[in-house]
């Protein structure tokens, strides 16, 4: 897009979805299911009524040029009807989204006691509000570990059931979403601290987790998404390629269909960053480490030999993508 939120064109949104999907989003927006819309800046933020009896939430940002969405719904084939529905009643009825920049200036105007009184009013009535407060008044030195300590209360339980999901999945986009404003406001490193713990957590206890509606799946693809934008606005190549180890690391941690999420965000990157050939040969070290590794192993098939196994299998298939992606090249 070459304009702003306000300058986008019906036919611009229509190219980010199917156009059954576009139609149905459409549909919704008409029916009303489209709540508590916003905008701020360059992002949009909404809630959708589908089909289950919690609204899902509904994100939309401009960055650099292009429109990045998510929604908590667990539809994991592309941008979903929901995202459509407030994209559409945005391009259909924009005086609808209730502008933040014009609280924001009225609360610029208040004194300090009253915007005390506010805040505190906001935890009483979501007590997710906390992150978000202590997120924005900790020194910048002390984000991280409190990012680290909430991930393992959030992560305590032993199991979660899937009703559960959903809610974790909330206080973990507060955490995300605030690392997408710190990188926008340029702090890459801040933004890195309060995402990377995040992205970790869910790698760690995801095996825990029963989410059958893919909302942990489709909330990690969106925290990658951000991961690789940061990494892409980091100069220095030694820097970008730290952060792709990174996610290699990542990529053979990863169990339950996560490492699938991770191998397709690895190609893209290094598609975008023009590292195929850098990835291609840390993938095949690891390889080489992998089938050293056999040498002193027990028996075969046991478990030990069947996961280094499994993490070969993930590296060939890797590479393969990586090899056809360089060719194209």
């Amino acid at each position: 897009m070459a304009g702003g939120l306000r300058d986008l064109r019906e036919d611009e949104a229509r190219r980010l979805f199917e156009e059954k999907v576009f139609e149905r989003g459409a549909r919704y927006f008409e029916q009303g299911r489209v709540m508590m819309p916003f905008i701020y800046g360059d992002s949009i933020m909404a809630e959708c009524r589908g089909t289950l009896p919690e609204n899902y939430h509904v994100r939309v940002d401009l960055r650099g040029g292009r429109l990045v969405a998510s929604c908590t719904c667990p539809y994991a084939f592309g941008y979903c009807k929901h995202i459509a529905a407030v994209l559409y009643g945005w391009l259909k009825n924009p005086g609808a989204y209730r502008d933040l920049g014009q609280s924001e200036s009225l609360l610029k105007k208040m004194d300090k006691d009253s915007l005390v009184e506010i805040v505190m009013d906001m935890i009483k009535y979501d007590p997710d509000v906390f992150y978000v407060v202590n997120l924005r008044l900790l020194p910048r030195a002390e984000v991280k570990g409190f990012v680290e300590r909430e991930m393992r209360a959030i992560f305590s339980r032993e199991y979660v059931d899937y009703l559960n999901v959903r809610e974790m999945v909330k206080k973990l986009d507060i955490f995300r979403e605030y690392s997408s404003d710190v990188f926008r406001s340029g702090d890459l490193a801040a933004a890195m601290d309060a995402l990377v713990p995040v992205i970790e957590a869910v790698l760690e206890n995801y095996t825990s987790l029963d989410d059958a509606d893919g909302l942990m799946r489709n909330f990690f693809a969106t925290a990658m998404d951000l991961f690789g934008d940061v990494a892409a606005a980091y100069r220095l190549d030694g820097e970008r390629r730290g952060f792709l180890s990174r996610a290699l690391e990542w990529y053979l941690e990863a169990e339950w269909g996560l490492e699938q999420a991770i191998g397709d965000f690895l190609v893209r990157q290094a598609g975008r960053l023009k590292e195929q050939k850098f990835l291609l040969n840390l993938a095949e070290l690891k390889m080489s480490d992998y089938k050293r590794s056999f040498i002193t192993m027990g028996p075969a098939y046991s478990e030990e030999y069947e996961y280094v196994e499994e993490r070969l299998e993930r590296l060939e298939a890797l590479r393969a993508k990586l090899s056809t992606l360089a060719d194209k090249k």
